[in-house]
């Protein structure tokens, strides 16, 4: 019975990880996740949406954050917000039930789901309190100056962070 339970635990997908960030754990199938969510959601804060910096450090950015961020009211986005930030998600497909549908084969029903959204919109109005973005009538000269500031600020709130990097073997 032993023999069976155990090429059965082996017989799972193993999951690898990327980052430890406090106790939040960055796996490859976080990225993988982040890479369908980001095709179908905007967000507020260039820097999430910055293809020059990898998608691992960019969860490792936001997990950061979010330690930080942790449940400090100023941080918390309403329920209407993260309700209607969830329905532009899933307003990417043709009918609500489709995108739940694509979720659910990541492992999430609608609760995680909104849990997911709830947390990214934490992170998103820490680092917009943090560092106001430039108006857009200031060009992209104040939008590049932004990105140096968000760059330097990630670097500093990084290495006050536990975050520990798997070794790769």
């Amino acid at each position: 019975m032993f023999v069976l339970s155990l090429s059965l635990a082996l017989a799972q997908p193993l999951d690898r990880v990327l980052f430890v960030v406090g106790e939040r754990i960055v796996t490859q199938s976080d990225v993988a996740f982040e890479t369908f969510f980001d095709a179908h959601d905007q967000s507020a804060v260039p820097a999430f949406e910055d293809a020059t910096t990898p998608l691992p450090e960019r969860l490792r950015d936001m997990a950061v954050i979010r330690q930080l961020a942790g449940d400090v009211s100023v941080f918390r986005p309403s329920g209407a917000d993260v309700r209607t930030r969830a329905e532009a998600f899933l307003s990417h497909w043709p009918r609500a039930d489709d995108g739940l549908a694509a979720l659910r084969e990541w492992g999430l029903d609608e609760q995680a789901f909104m849990g997911h959204v709830y947390s990214r919109m934490v992170v998103e109005k820490y680092v917009l309190r943090s560092l106001a973005l430039p108006v857009p009538e200031q060009g992209d000269i104040a939008m590049r100056q932004w990105r140096m500031r968000y760059v330097a600020w990630i670097a500093e709130l990084r290495g006050r962070a536990d975050v520990r990097v798997a070794v790769t073997p």
